[in-house]
């Protein structure tokens, strides 16, 4: 039986919900008996959804398994992120390449291989670098490297000469490509720097395939979370966009492979009153296209089907629809965060409720 994730869907309270006046949000809400949970301060999503506890989760790593790469044994796994920089100054909000200027970007990546350092060609504005040998580096996520600049947050430790060197050489190789100039004449950042952090070796994962028996189909955006699905025997695909996202198609996608982990990440509501009602009518369009139809199949089927909703905390319900199920008909939306008669429930038991 499917389950379905809308990450960020939630507000914080009812003042905030685009969903608690939804029709087909409040039939879910009648349908299902309804759940809250509260991750722990110290849980990951990403390794709480797949059903593991206790990991150590490097991004880096992470983002090589994403690809299917297979690293050395000794090596040492980065996360390589293509930023802007203009003198000190870095900036991690870069619009993505074009197809174009993708192929260009890859092009001069591969010229930054070295004996030791290895580019992984990812997605967008993220790929990977693998460095085949054991060190011990400190290096600077984007977001801390935006707020301090270049300089002060370029890798300290084992080897760090070498990924100044890498660092500065794709600065180089970047800037002074046709399509950077091409940017900045129509006023949009260049992607002009490579980036690596969130070091670390590939983590010893439970395959959770083999626990529960099947390779669940795991639809995501969080490259993180994709690679964390590959190294626990899943079956990981990419997801679009929440404003690419075909609706209907998706329906049809699960219906037809019921044993799938879909995680939707819903982006903050617009502040702007135009782009608040189009993001409106996107959710309305959620409800129409790919809930209710959902809801049809199952009562088609009589199988079970299975709603999350987070918020951008650790917060979230979980709607079970099944046929043994009472009705309790608590909402699903930030309501049922203060009702007292809504029962707590783990979030890491999800997979294993639901076989």
């Amino acid at each position: 039986m499917p389950i379905i994730i809308f990450r960020g869907l939630l507000g914080e309270n009812e003042d905030h919900s685009v969903v608690g006046s939804d029709p087909v949000f409040r039939q879910l809400g009648v349908e299902s008996k309804i759940f809250k949970f509260q991750l722990d301060p110290d849980e990951v999503f990403e390794a709480a959804v797949l059903g593991h506890s206790d990991l150590v989760l490097d991004q880096g790593p992470l983002t090589v398994a994403s690809m299917g790469f297979n690293p050395p044994e000794r090596s040492v796994q980065f996360h390589l992120s293509l930023l802007s920089v203009n003198g000190d100054q870095i900036r991690s909000q870069v619009p993505p390449p074009s197809i174009e200027e993708f192929k260009d970007i890859q092009a001069q990546l591969i010229r930054l291989n070295t004996k030791s350092l290895t580019v992984l060609i990812g997605e967008g504005l993220d790929h990977a670098l693998v460095c085949e040998k054991r060190l011990d580096i400190r290096t600077t996520s984007p977001s801390i490297a935006c707020q301090n600049g270049k300089q002060k947050s370029l890798p300290e430790g084992d080897s760090e000469n070498e990924f100044r060197r890498f660092i500065d050489d794709s600065e180089n190789l970047l800037t002074e490509q046709e399509f950077n100039q091409r940017r900045i004449d129509h006023g949009i950042s260049p992607i002009n720097l490579c980036w690596p952090w969130g070091q670390g070796q590939r983590p010893q994962v439970p395959n959770r395939a083999l626990e529960l028996g099947y390779p669940w189909k795991v639809l995501a955006r969080s490259i993180a979370l994709r690679g964390l699905a590959k190294l626990s025997g899943f079956r990981p695909y990419r997801m679009p966009l929440f404003e690419f996202l075909d609706y209907s198609k998706l329906a049809g996608e699960i219906q037809a492979d019921p044993r799938s982990l879909v995680i939707i990440d819903v982006p903050p509501v617009p502040e702007g009153e135009e782009e608040r009602e189009a993001f409106q009518d996107r959710i309305t369009s959620l409800g129409v296209k790919l809930i209710d139809p959902l809801l049809q199949w199952r009562r088609e089927s009589k199988g079970d089907l299975v709603f999350v909703a987070t918020n951008r905390e650790k917060d979230g319900l979980i709607a079970y629809v099944t046929k043994e199920n009472e009705r309790d008909h608590f909402p699903f939306d930030e309501r049922s965060f203060t009702e007292r008669r809504v029962p707590m429930l783990g979030f890491k038991n999800l997979l294993e409720n639901h076989e």
